[in-house]
This record gives C-alpha cells, structure tokens and sequence, in this order.
C-alpha cells in the first residue's frame, strides 16, 4: 500500500542490550514510549533506531510507522506496556495504528536543539511501500481518575 505522502515525523529510539526499545515497538512488544518531555504533535511517526548507541541489525535504521495519539503522565499500569519502571516523573506516549516498511532502510536525522528527544523530518524512499499491520494491537487505555 502506497502512502502519496512519504514524508513523516519520526522520533529515534536506542536498542539496548536487554533492552532493544525500537525492536520491541516494532513488533509491538511495546506500545507505550517514555519521554522525560512532551511536545504538541500527535499524529504518525516513523520510529528510528539509533545508530551510535544502539546494538544489533536495527541501528541507523528506520523501522516502522505509528500513530501517537496520546501524550499523558505514567501511570504505574503502563509498566508493562511501555518496558520500563514506573516514574511518575515521565510522560507516556501512547501509539498505534502499526505500519512496516517492505524493508528497513538508514536514515539521516536532523540535528535538533539538544538531546535526540525531539521529533524531526523524514522521507521515505521511493521502493520503500508500507504496509498495514493490523495485527498488532495498541495499549488498551483504560480511564482512572
């Protein structure tokens, strides 16, 4: 399935020994990112894994896309879905709509003020097509007060 639009926001992630952040997201393991800072965008991202600090195949690669649609503070139910402890100090970045790339591909981010926390600009390649997964099932939010 082609996308006529192949530029998308996209937001890296590292894949740690015991840890591979970006690998469990794509294949939905995780379905809740952390971040120390929120921003205003919701909509589809490409998530990325770094290339300097991470290990393995997926490193410098583009690796999926998903919808973010929801930014809120942790709650300690997200544990599981999102692969690390609680803190009440982060914020959950609550994705679905999962979509592949019919190949992983390298990707040149753009340097940003600061860290790599932020979101930034990325094209797909034109022999790249994306395709639906429908199988992978997003966090189930559950409303508490």
């Amino acid at each position: 399935m082609a996308s006529t639009n192949k530029t998308f926001k996209a937001l890296i992630l590292n894949d740690y020994a015991g840890a591979p952040y970006a690998d469990w997201i794509k294949s939905g393991a995780k379905t809740i990112e952390t971040r120390h800072r929120s921003f205003n965008y919701r909509g589809d991202i490409i998530i990325c894994c770094g290339k300097t600090n991470s290990v393995g195949k997926n490193a410098g690669k583009a690796l999926c896309i998903v919808e973010l649609w929801k930014i809120r503070p942790m709650r300690k139910s997200d544990e599981k879905a999102s692969g690390v402890s609680y803190n009440p100090e982060i914020k959950s970045f609550l994705l679905r709509n999962w979509r592949h790339f019919s190949r992983d591909f390298e990707f040149s981010p753009q340097r940003v003020s600061g860290a790599w926390q932020s979101l930034f600009d990325i094209t797909i390649p034109e022999d790249v097509q994306i395709i639906p997964r429908p199988d992978i099932k997003a966090f189930e939010e559950k409303e508490s007060l």
